[in-house]
């Protein structure tokens, strides 16, 4: 427009002139399609208007015709810019004309408000190579090579544009402006780029988790071992997952068994090592090397158990939900921390016995290699010999773990400061649970990138700041007539990925005269009826309607579709067009392949109409007529709220067309989307109910566990409620940071429960099985599993933080979640939990089935 070949500024202002006036726009606006002598003109529509009125309405569009032909780019800058953008003020105020202007300007553009903060325009990228040669090639084979013409443009604009186009996107490339692009050719390229920078990031917290098990080990030996054994853990998971199982539905959300297995599985070597040093202050176990790993077994053994039985369990509780994608995630998380439990109890023990007999003696820093002289007394009888020295009185422990039996422990047990700790917990948990109610689902598209990476931008400012064009592609929506609904029975996509149940078709569907009339009338209705205006996408005023009825009409009384003005102006509707179901075996074959009269690159019949038309070969299964949303596109996933509201009116209009023609077709319509939108928006629905669900039953089972386990009511009770504190501070501060409850949230607090129970867990399994008043239990669970509920915590918070920087936002999503849930998780069970405990002072009764 800016850039026409010529301008007409008197034309440009006698046509805004009459755009001025509402009574034209409403004129221009009845009439529609109708003024377009080349279009049909359903009879319904033409009894809204007078003749006089489609007169005027025709020689408008005359005038515009007139203006826009010279639209072509060849010109220079125009002077009258300003006239320009006024005069595409107005055209939008106009339905028929609105598709000339309406994609470079954003939604707030107006006549009041002549001004668009956005603009966007597309970009082609050359046309066909110059070898190219279809001809004599089927449809198939033509499409083949297409798609390899098209991947050596893709390649080559990766290869010698994307870097450019990034740097145009770059905030300090201009001054005034930012451009940002969008191409659906080069997007997964540019994810499966993400996913690696991703991936490089992840490997930063994997070498943490390795760096503080070598800290705390003090030996290559042993870090490379628990290192190795955590790792190992994921195919010996995925062999149980896969064959035992016979799992085959592999979710992309079990990629975060890595993570999950790094921070559960350093936890448990933590804790058996810790145990075994805290051994050598144990005379009673230092008889030799036997008796000290039997105490070390049995301690550990018992307290990883109940902490992975909980986390299973929590993880399991997954498969409540009917999303075979969680569900999958849940029984693989489950088994890899299963295997990990298994791995650390038989590889690491074995590892530790090895390094107690080889290395530990060894002068060089518990090396593992013989750089070093080997002592001839074991660590264990030198452990013996230095408590006998002692006189049999307590050996003073390593810094931290005093810290914790000494300092952390005095803290809980002085009554100001638990008084201090319950105003603050209070305090928290009232803030957090006010928030937590605040929750609202998102009523947003999903972002899938960091809100900064240009591609996100361009997907965000096209979603929100633009309306729907003219030339914007809207996701179709299908009404069929002859479906049935599908045959599910003895689905189970976890077993089987690919099964999705058996289509079934109506055998009463009967495509007979009285069918295929109301079959277009109900066609005509949605492209011309305006009630459907906003719901219907329309270009040049007429709704995106996809119906091969009308083709198929004027092959039956052409024989062919070689003159498309004639099919388009809908001449053939005065002649005897209905099809005998006789001979449609003999006229489909031909029809198919003929070439469609409403696209302008060649498509076949066949193409344009592949899930329109049900036809088997033999037989007609089913007909359908599809129209395009205005509101849903194919790309991206789109929030419930607004998918809802579209699908709600998509679902009152199969009720309209059930009334008007399924009487006649002797069979009910169905309603659907092929782009699995709707499919989604009932998954994000489903994602809410079970992030309830799971996170209480996982709540409910530690609890159950705990109680089995340490059959002390109030113990399991207690820490029950510190997995609920850890619950509703996470909910709490993820509303207070701006999320909403998205499909990633929704998983993500589902799962909240398996990783918040090991920490309160740890600590509830050492106070039962400590010795002593209240306060003696305290300061012996402190003093054994301290350090290693810290480490524990320290390796997790940190792993988590490059996922922080991760541009895929559920990875960097799940980062901010797990630093969470570890936090509180930490905070709730050594402050929260114990605090508790030295509170109540309620006594655990020694040889009771359960005390109370």
């Amino acid at each position: 427009m800016y850039y026409a070949s010529y301008w007409d500024p008197d034309a440009v202002a006698e046509v805004i002139e009459e755009l001025k006036n509402p009574v034209n726009v409403e004129v221009l606006n009845k009439v529609g399609v109708c003024a377009n002598p080349l279009a049909f003109c359903p009879p319904q529509i033409e009894e809204t208007f007078t003749f006089q009125e489609k007169i005027y309405a025709m020689q408008f569009g005359f005038k515009v015709v007139n203006i826009t032909s010279t639209w072509d780019m060849k010109g220079d800058l125009i002077d009258n810019i300003t006239q320009a953008t006024e005069l595409a003020s107005y055209l939008v105020l106009a339905d028929a004309y609105a598709g000339a202007v309406d994609f470079g300007f954003d939604q707030s553009f107006s006549v009041d408000n002549p001004s668009s903060q956005y603009s966007r325009g597309i970009l082609f990228w050359g046309g066909p190579y110059s070898n190219r040669n279809t001809s004599g090639l089927s449809e198939e084979e033509a499409r083949e090579v297409k798609k390899a013409d098209d991947d050596r443009l893709k390649n080559y604009i990766l290869d010698n544009y994307l870097e450019k186009m990034d740097k145009q996107s770059d905030l300090n490339t201009h001054a005034t402006i930012n451009s940002y692009y969008f191409m659906t050719a080069i997007i997964g390229d540019v994810i499966l780029d993400i996913v690696t920078q991703d991936g490089l990031l992840a490997l930063f917290s994997f070498a943490f988790v390795f760096c503080w098990i070598r800290l705390n080990t003090a030996s290559w030996f042993l870090a490379f071992v628990g290192f190795f054994e955590i790792f190992f853990s994921i195919p010996v998971a995925w062999f149980l997952f896969t064959v035992v199982f016979q799992i085959k539905y592999f979710s992309t959300l079990n990629t975060l068994a890595l993570f999950i297995v790094a921070a559960i599985g350093a936890d448990d070597i933590f804790i058996f090592m810790d145990a075994y040093k805290q051994s050598q202050y144990h005379l009673d176990v230092l008889t030799d090397l036997e008796t000290r790993m039997s105490w070390v077994y049995r301690r550990t053994g018992t307290a990883m158990a109940i902490t992975s039985a909980t986390t299973c369990a929590a993880f399991l509780c997954t498969l409540i939900t009917p999303l075979s994608s969680i569900q999958s995630f849940g029984i693989f998380a489950a088994c890899v921390i299963l295997i990990d439990y298994v791995l650390v109890m038989s590889l690491f023990c074995t590892a530790v016995v090895i390094y107690h007999d080889r290395f530990e003696s060894r002068a060089k820093c518990g090396c593992c290699c013989p750089c070093g002289v080997q002592n001839p007394t074991s660590v264990t009888e030198k452990a013996k010999a230095a408590i006998e020295a002692n006189g049999g009185n307590e050996m003073k422990r390593d810094r931290v773990s005093e810290f914790f039996r000494t300092k952390v422990s005095s803290f809980v047990q002085k009554p100001l400061n638990r008084l201090l700790l319950a105003v603050v917990f209070l305090s928290w948990v009232s803030v957090s649970i006010w928030q937590a109610t605040k929750i609202e689902p998102t009523k947003e598209n999903e972002q899938f990138l960091d809100e900064n990476h240009p591609l996100q931008k361009s997907v965000t400012i096209l979603d929100k700041e633009f309306p729907t064009a003219n030339d914007d592609l809207g996701m179709k929506v299908y009404y069929a007539w002859g479906l049935g609904l599908v045959d599910r029975t003895g689905v189970n996509r976890l077993l089987e990925p690919d099964n999705f149940g058996v289509p079934t078709f109506d055998s009463n569907f009967d495509f007979n005269a009285q069918c295929q009339v109301e079959l277009l009338n109900f066609s005509d209705r949605l492209k011309t009826d305006p009630k459907y205006k906003g719901l219907i996408k329309r270009k040049n005023g007429v709704g995106q309607v996809y119906s091969f009825l009308e083709e198929l009409a004027a092959f039956n009384v052409y024989g062919n579709l070689n003159n498309c003005t004639e099919v388009k102006k809908g001449d053939w509707r005065s002649a005897d067009w209905q099809i005998d179901t006789a001979d449609l075996p003999e006229m489909m074959p031909k029809f198919l392949e003929e070439k469609t009269c409403f696209a302008d690159d060649g498509e076949t019949v066949g193409g344009r109409y592949s899930k329109e038309l049900g036809w088997d070969g033999k037989t007609l299964k089913y007909a359908a007529i599809s129209a395009e949303s205005d509101k849903l596109d194919p790309f991206g996933r789109d929030s419930e709220f607004l998918t809802r509201k579209e699908y709600d009116q998509f679902i009152l209009l199969a009720a309209e067309a059930d009334e008007l023609v399924s009487v006649h077709c002797s069979g009910s319509v169905i309603m659907t989307d092929l782009d699995e939108k709707f499919v989604f928006m009932n998954n994000q629905s489903i994602y809410v109910q079970t992030a309830i669900q799971s996170s209480i039953l996982g709540v409910c089972i530690a609890f159950i566990v705990l109680l089995v386990s340490t059959r002390v009511f109030h113990i399991a009770l207690f820490a029950s409620l510190s997995i609920t504190c850890v619950l509703i501070s996470v909910v709490g501060t993820m509303v207070m940071l701006g999320w909403y409850l998205g499909s990633i949230e929704s998983i993500l607090i589902g799962i909240i429960a398996g990783f918040s129970v090991d920490y309160v867990v740890h600590l509830a399994h050492a106070y039962e099985i400590a010795s002593g008043d209240t306060y003696e239990r305290i300061t012996e669970a402190f003093g054994d599993l301290g350090i290693s509920v810290f480490n524990g915590m320290i390796t997790s918070v940190v792993a988590s933080i490059p996922l922080f920087f991760c541009q895929l936002q559920f990875f960097a999503k799940f980062g901010t979640f797990l630093c969470l849930t570890i936090a509180f998780s930490w905070i709730f069970a050594n402050f929260g939990f114990m605090s508790l405990l030295a509170q109540l002072k309620i006594p655990v009764k020694s040889g009771k089935v359960c005390s109370l």
